[in-house]
């Protein structure tokens, strides 16, 4: 009887010091998709922030295409600011987030597919803008209703992308918060 009862003793014991060791490996991959997780919060506070750049510029277009008295320089100033902004960061935040999707959460997929819509589209229509003010010559391109248009649509896409990234980062820092406190949260 006592040999049993010390078998039994000496198998929880070794159970109960595995259970550390389990513990930081399942620790260790939860920190790895933190880690990704946290990147991808990044990449998508990196979007919403060159989302209001080109929102801005988009929006000074917006206005100023209602006049004729505004150079064409400033219009190119602004839509060569929009191409910067699309080229040199939310280009590369979304190949990044293209990278690591698989890695994330189902709500962090769904969010990076939306955003890859609007950011494809708002790409699309600057592009499309450029070239009408290019070809426009010396007539001002703002006469021109499908200059205006191309102008409201990259302000629309502009703000899909803000209403989208942000709101993937209030559910991003609600998730958190719910994690710190100690609740169950599933990785939907």
């Amino acid at each position: 009887m006592k040999f049993k009862s010390m078998t039994q003793r000496v198998s929880l014991l070794a159970t109960l010091l595995a259970m550390p060791a389990t513990y930081a490996v399942a620790q260790g991959i939860a920190v790895a998709q933190s880690d990704v997780e946290q990147e991808g919060i990044k990449l998508i506070h990196e979007l919403e922030s060159t989302a209001r750049s080109v929102q801005y510029n988009a929006e000074w277009l917006t206005v100023h295409s209602r006049s004729m008295h505004t150079s064409k320089e400033s219009h190119n100033d602004h839509l060569r600011q929009i191409k910067q902004s699309v080229n040199e960061h939310l280009n590369p935040a979304l190949t990044r987030l293209a990278e690591i999707q698989n890695e994330l959460p189902g709500w962090h997929q769904d969010t990076i597919d939306q955003l890859f819509v609007s950011a494809r589209a708002l790409a699309a229509d600057a592009n499309s803008a450029i070239v009408t003010q290019n070809e426009s010559g010396s007539f001002p391109a703002a006469a021109k209703q499908e200059y205006r248009d191309f102008i409201s649509s990259i302000n629309r896409h502009a703000a899909d992308l803000i209403k989208t990234s942000d709101a993937a980062g209030e559910y991003a820092k609600a998730h958190q918060q719910a994690v710190e406190a100690g609740l169950t949260v599933h990785r939907y």
